[in-house]
C-alpha cells in the first residue's frame, strides 16, 4: 500500500442533489487556491501528498467511492476545505463517512468558514479532530511534525480527552511568494480539472496573487475588517507579478487552457501592479485570455488600452460592481455608509466614462448588479430595473460589448451586514452553521436564481420580495449577455 501523510479532499456541495448538478458552478467544482500552495509547500517539504476533487472524480466515474480509494493507501491526515459557507453540508458529511471508516486519521477543516464557526464545529462535530484557522501555511508544516503533541500547532484548535484546546491565531502569512500554487500534478485527474472547469462551467483558471484586502464591501467576508476578525490580518499583501506570471506560464505549459481569472481586483492603487504582469506577459508571448475585476473607479485610459494589446480580446472581460443602477440609490448609501465601504461612490459619469473607454478599445465588459443591499427600497428596486432595462437597450442598439449580470446575495459568515446586521437594517434568517448545513442539504441549486433563496431579509424588503426581484433580474442579465 502506499503511504500519505496528507490528502486534500474537495468535497461537493452536498450529497442530496450532487448526481442531478454535478456539471453546473452550484456544486463548487472549483477549489480554493490555497490547497495547491499547502500541497505544494508539503511535498516540497518532503511529505507524500495528494489532492482530490471529489466531485471530478465521480464525473469521471460514476461508481467512485472515497472510501475504497483511501482504503487502498494509507494516510495520515485528511483535510477538508470548508471555505465558501455554502458547500458547509458537503464538507462536514465527508469527514463523517471518512471519520466512520478511518477512525484513527486526524481529519481536518480550513477555510474562512471553518474558521469563523470554527468553536461550533469542535462542539457539535465530532468527528472533526481539529480546524487549522486562517493562514495554514506554518500551521500545515507544524501539525505534520507535531501530530504527538498538537500543542505546538499555531492556529489550531482540537480535542483532546473530549476537551476543545484553542491554540489560538498567532501566525499570519506575509509573503506569497515562496509558493507554487500551479504544482497541478499533485492533484488527481488534474488535466480533468483544468477541462472541466473551462469547458463546462465556463470558468477561467484563477491565479492566486493576494490575501486579505484594502476594501470594506459590506457583503464581502473577505473585506479588510472582516480579514482582522476571522483571520487575524490587519495588511494586505500582493504577490509580486514574476511569480504571478510563473503560475501562468506552467499552466499554459501543462495543459491546453488559455484563461485566467485573476483572485485580486484593479483599482487606482493596484493599476501599475497589473501593468507590470500585463508586460510580463507581453515579453514570455503568452497567448491568453483573462478575466478581471474592476474593484474601485477611476480606471485609467492607459489601462485599458494596456489590458486590450496583452490578452485574446475576443474573451476576455472586465467586471465592474455596479451594485445598483440608480444613482439616487447610491449617493443614499454611501451618505449612510461611504465611511465604510465607498464601492458605491461614482456617478452615471463615471459609469458611462468606462463603458465607452471599454468599447473604445474592444474590451467587453461585464456589470454586476444586485438586489437587498441596506436600506434598498422597492422603489429604488423599480429605479434600478428601469435603469438596467434602458441600458441593455442602448447596448444592444450600439451593438456595445456590455452586458449585465447578477446573482442573489447571500451573507457571508464574519462580513459586516452579518456581524451588524441591525446597523445595516438587515434581518439574518441563518444565525449559525447548523442553519446552513440544513439549508445546504435542502438547496437543489439547478438554475441559480429560479431556484435559489436569500438567507435575509431587510427593514424595507421581505425575503420574498427580494426572491423575486432577482428571477426578474435574469431576463435582463441573459437577454444582455446573449445580444453581447
Amino acid at each position: 500500500m502506499k503511504n500519505f501523510d496528507m490528502i486534500f479532499i474537495h468535497p461537493p456541495r452536498n450529497f442530496e442533489y450532487m448526481k442531478k448538478n454535478i456539471k453546473t458552478r452550484s456544486s463548487y467544482m472549483i477549489m480554493p487556491m490555497g490547497i495547491f500552495g499547502l500541497a505544494d509547500l508539503l511535498d516540497r517539504e518532503g511529505y507524500a501528498t495528494k489532492i482530490i476533487n471529489y466531485i471530478i472524480e465521480r464525473i469521471i466515474d460514476p461508481n467512485y467511492s472515497i472510501i475504497k480509494f483511501l482504503k487502498k493507501i494509507n494516510v495520515k491526515v485528511i483535510g477538508v476545505d470548508l471555505h465558501w459557507v455554502l458547500h458547509s453540508a458537503g464538507s462536514l458529511e465527508l469527514l463523517r463517512v471518512i471519520k466512520k471508516y478511518f477512525p484513527s486519521c486526524f481529519t481536518i477543516l480550513g477555510g474562512f468558514t471553518a474558521t469563523y464557526y470554527a468553536k461550533e464545529i469542535m462542539e457539535k462535530y465530532n468527528w472533526v479532530d481539529g480546524i487549522i484557522k486562517g493562514d495554514a501555511e506554518e500551521p500545515i508544516l507544524k501539525l505534520m511534525k507535531n501530530l504527538n503533541s498538537l500543542d505546538k500547532v499555531p492556529n489550531l484548535i482540537y480535542r483532546e480527552n473530549g476537551k476543545i484546546i484553542d491554540n489560538k491565531i498567532t501566525y499570519v502569512i506575509r509573503e506569497l511568494n515562496s509558493l507554487n500554487f500551479s504544482n497541478l500534478k499533485l492533484m488527481e485527474h488534474w488535466n480533468s480539472y483544468l477541462n472541466y472547469i473551462y469547458d463546462v462551467m465556463h470558468m477561467a483558471w484563477p491565479v492566486e496573487m493576494a490575501r486579505g484586502c484594502m476594501y470594506n464591501c459590506v457583503n464581502c467576508g473577505g473585506c479588510n475588517y472582516s480579514s482582522q476578525v476571522i483571520s487575524k490580518r490587519k495588511f494586505y499583501i500582493l504577490r509580486r507579478p514574476e511569480r504571478v506570471v510563473d503560475d501562468l506560464r506552467n499552466i499554459m505549459e501543462m495543459s491546453d487552457v488559455k484563461g485566467i481569472f485573476y483572485g485580486h481586483g484593479v483599482y487606482p492603487k493596484t493599476e501599475k501592479y497589473f501593468l507590470k504582469i500585463n508586460e510580463l506577459i507581453r515579453k514570455e508571448k503568452l497567448d491568453i485570455h483573462a478575466d478581471l475585476e474592476i474593484w474601485r473607479m477611476p480606471i485609467s485610459k492607459e489601462f485599458i488600452k494596456d489590458f486590450a494589446k496583452t490578452y485574446i480580446i475576443d474573451k476576455s472581460l472586465l467586471w465592474f460592481s455596479v451594485r445598483s443602477f440608480s444613482q439616487y440609490y447610491r449617493k443614499k448609501y454611501t451618505e449612510y455608509f461611504g465611511k465604510i465601504d465607498n464601492a458605491f461612490n461614482f456617478s452615471d459619469k463615471d459609469l458611462k466614462n468606462l463603458m465607452n473607454l471599454t468599447k473604445k478599445y474592444n474590451v467587453k465588459l461585464r456589470l454586476f448588479w444586485d438586489v437587498g443591499n441596506p436600506y434598498e427600497t422597492g422603489l429604488d428596486l423599480f429605479v434600478n430595473f428601469l435603469k438596467a432595462f434602458k441600458l441593455m437597450v442602448e447596448n444592444i442598439s450600439k451593438k456595445s460589448k456590455v452586458a449585465m449580470w447578477s446573482e442573489p446575495i447571500n451573507l457571508s459568515p464574519g462580513c459586516l451586514v452579518e456581524m451588524f446586521s441591525d446597523v445595516f437594517g438587515v434581518k439574518k434568517h441563518m444565525k449559525n452553521l447548523s442553519d446552513y448545513v440544513e439549508a445546504g442539504k435542502k438547496s437543489k441549486m439547478f438554475l441559480p436564481p429560479l431556484d435559489v433563496s436569500v438567507n435575509y431579509s431587510t427593514n424595507y424588503l421581505t425575503k420574498t420580495g427580494i426572491n423575486l426581484a432577482n428571477k426578474l433580474m435574469l431576463l435582463i442579465d441573459l437577454i444582455s449577455v446573449i445580444m453581447d
